[in-house]
């Protein structure tokens, strides 16, 4: 069985993914979680006592600046990779998938599937720690073909299932 899906992530499709990765690395997940705590746990009792406006965006101005940077990272990282920019094609397949673009193709096979990351839109299909075949699910033409392929990689491409 094979499958077909062509289309062009978008820095939207680029930022579903990096929130998806965040949540599903759990060292990362833990640092965030320590982060806020932190963040929280100091302002939020310098508000109850002063709780003029000006205060609260002083307690909160750290949080937002760290925000923004992280913003705007997120959007060089994705323009300054010029790979991300182009329509790609990718061929599934019972035995990898081929991904290609005008720049060129590579072939995946089962044996370079790391981890699989499904949410309500994106699919990442880890090929190392920190690279993955990404599949957002504006890529497919129906809701039908959309669970078909869907199923069809958690199946196939699972590293569970090896």
């Amino acid at each position: 069985m094979e499958y077909v899906v062509k289309g062009k992530i978008t820095l939207e499709d680029y930022a579903d993914f990096n929130r998806a990765a965040l949540i599903h690395k759990k060292s990362y997940l833990l640092v965030l979680l320590i982060c806020l705590f932190m963040v929280f746990s100091s302002a939020i009792p310098r508000i109850i006592k002063n709780p003029s406006f000006g205060n609260i965006i002083a307690q909160f101005l750290p949080f937002l600046i760290v925000f923004f940077i992280f913003k705007l990272y997120r959007n060089y990282s994705y323009k300054s990779d010029r790979t991300l920019n182009d329509e790609i094609t990718l061929t599934l397949s019972e035995d990898g998938i081929n991904y290609a673009s005008y720049r060129g193709s590579y072939k995946y096979t089962l044996e370079d599937f790391r981890k699989i990351i499904v949410n309500n839109k994106i699919i990442a299909i880890y090929v190392s720690y920190r690279k993955a075949i990404l599949i957002p699910r504006h890529f497919f033409t129906s809701k039908e073909e959309e669970l078909e392929i869907e199923s069809f990689i958690k199946e196939k491409y699972s590293p569970d299932k090896k």
